[in-house]
Order: C-alpha cells, then structure tokens, then sequence
C-alpha cells in the first residue's frame, strides 16, 4: 500500500508537467548565448540578428583581458533594439584556484566588473555565471572540496552582483538535485535560492516519455515553483557527433516547435528558454523551413 501511494505522489507530480490540452500554449520568452563579442562595426548586424530571432536576452561571454569598449557598444546598441544583456563569466579552473596563489584568476571576472561599471553608463541587465565542475579532474577524486569552492565562488559573484544592483543567473547541468553539498543539500536546490534565476542545460529534443524534457527537469521544476525561483530551460543546436540525441543539429524546425509548444503548455512552463548557442540557432533557422 505504501509502495502505491509513493508511486501515486510521484504520478501527480510529473503529471503537472504534461502539456494540459485543449490550450493554447503560452508565448516563449526566448534567450541565447554567445561565446564572442563581435567586432566594432558587427555588433549593429549581430543585434539586427537578435532582434529579427526576437531574443528578449542574450549572456554575452567576457574575455577579461578584451577591451571593455566593445561591449559598452554591444550593451548600448543591444538596449536600442529592446534587448537585455547579461555579462557571462566561466572558467572552470576559477573553481580550484581559489584560495591559491593563483587567486588572481578569480579575482579577474569580480574586478572586471566593478570596473567596467565605474567606466561606463551602459550597464549590463544582469551578471551571469556558467562554471561546471564536473569537467575538472578533481571532481571524481575530491568532489566535496570542489563543490564547497564551487558555491563560495558562486557566492562571491553573487555579492559582487548584488552591490552592483544586477541580478544573478546561473547555468547549471540538469543532474545537480542528484548532487549534494556538506550539509546534504541538493546543489540545485541551493543554487535556485542563491540566485535570481537559474537555467538548467536541459539539453533534449523531446519532452516526453523517461529521459525527456519534462522527466529530467521534474525535480528543479518544482522546487522552483514551491519558492518562488526563477527557472529557465536551455536546448541545443551545435553539433555534437557523440551525443546527436540531445540537440536539434540536423533536426527539424517541425521537432523543434513541438518540444517548445509542449514546454510552454505544461501546467509549469519556464520563465524562458535559452537558444544554445546563438550562432548555431542561427544556423539551423537558416537551414530549416
């Protein structure tokens, strides 16, 4: 008996992220990524792009050691056309370098950015962060260590933002409510309230059925909407001859509004869904009718 009403929770749960028929689905606040700043005289046609795609937002990546004028332009054009802006910092190494010798590095993106904002009226709409740990080595030999420098790292920009006046958002694998820090609580679920917004790499092509959309973003989806947060979901374009299963590359454009329609028309939408990345969207709008 016990064993039918855990199942029966469990069905109701996910039940609330089927797409409810027999309405329309809710429009989709669309976001993207992109790893490089175009040139100076670009940056009008790369935001003409953006707004023609109409991209509410884009996290715009910062190479520390580039000049800062260019993205005052970007941010400046980019807020003409309607279109917020957010800084994107990642570099995995940040994660086991603090506290080192080589704090440096991750005292880099933080001065960056107070930097940047002292120069310059054409402030970003947020800061955004994408660090994975997972990719370092050390996370198979002493993932507690990493994880406990991962969120003081998370939190240092989170303060940095937070006196800035910006909000932050995170990027974050779909798995981390599998994961768990000293205290044994789900990563996610820490994430979710350090943050003003969190978007999970949920990188599928259906929304259905065990390892579907609505399947692996379940957990996160609810914590979400029980406190309150902020959640977004990201699909991928680029191409991944690996793992060809979770991203549109060589898809449909049909696939891909169906994924989205059912998305939008779940009991729990996302706030958005963030197009990964821009160029390879691009692409793949240009090659599909």
């Amino acid at each position: 008996m016990k064993r039918f009403l855990v199942s029966l929770v469990c069905v109701s749960f996910f039940s609330l992220l089927l797409p409810s028929s027999g309405q329309a689905a809710l429009p989709v606040t669309r976001h993207t990524v992109m790893w490089s700043i175009p040139e100076a005289k670009s940056i009008p046609v790369k935001i003409n792009q953006l707004a023609n795609r109409q991209m509410k937002r884009v996290y715009l990546h910062v190479a520390v050691e580039g000049d800062r004028i260019l993205y005052r332009t970007f941010v400046e054009v980019a807020h003409a056309a309607g279109i917020e802006v957010y800084f994107l910092f990642g570099q995995p190494r940040w994660i086991t370098n603090e506290g080192t010798t080589f704090r440096p590095n991750v005292e880099d993106p933080l001065a960056w950015i107070t930097l940047y904002q002292s120069e310059t009226m054409q402030h970003p709409d947020g800061i955004s962060v994408d660090l994975e740990p997972y990719a370092l080595p050390e996370w198979t030999t002493n993932q507690s260590a990493v994880i406990a420098s991962y969120q003081r790292i998370l939190t240092a920009f989170q303060e940095r933002a937070t006196a800035e006046g910006l909000p932050l958002q995170l990027f974050l694998p779909f798995w981390f409510h599998t994961v768990t820090d000293v205290s044994g609580r789900p990563v996610s679920a820490w994430a979710l309230d350090l943050a003003s917004e969190v978007t999970l790499m949920s990188y599928r092509t259906v929304y259905g059925g065990g390892n579907g959309l609505s399947a692996i973003t379940l957990v996160d989806t609810l914590y979400a909407a029980n406190h309150q947060h902020n959640l977004s979901y990201a699909l991928e374009f680029t191409e991944l001859p690996e793992t060809p299963s979770i991203t549109f590359y060589g898809q449909s454009r049909q696939a891909l509004n169906q994924l989205v329609n059912q998305t939008m028309n779940s009991s729990l939408p996302p706030r958005a869904i963030v197009y990964h990345d821009f160029e390879a969207y691009q692409a793949f709008m240009q090659n599909t009718k």
